[in-house]
């Protein structure tokens, strides 16, 4: 889970770290300036949540393999 709402996650692969959506729907009905305001800040919440977290992975990726004898991301693969 990423931040308060659960609207959000974060993948981490081979490609990068990547956000999705958990629905279609991101927000309630909202009847008022108030309701819509409150209901983006806690989306931009959410998404600042996501961000540390990708930041997080990225900087795993950085540092390479966590075990001996594992390819880092900094290892080329070549065909020979």
């Amino acid at each position: 889970m990423t931040g308060i709402l659960n609207k959000f996650h974060v993948e981490h692969g081979v490609h990068g770290a990547r956000v999705m959506a958990r629905s279609h729907q991101l927000t309630g009905d909202c009847e008022g300036e108030g309701d819509i305001d409150t209901a983006i800040e806690m989306l931009k919440d959410d998404l600042d949540a996501c961000a540390k977290e990708m930041k997080r992975f990225v900087a795993l990726d950085r540092r390479g393999s966590l075990f001996e004898g594992w390819p880092s991301a900094q290892d080329r693969v070549q065909d020979a």
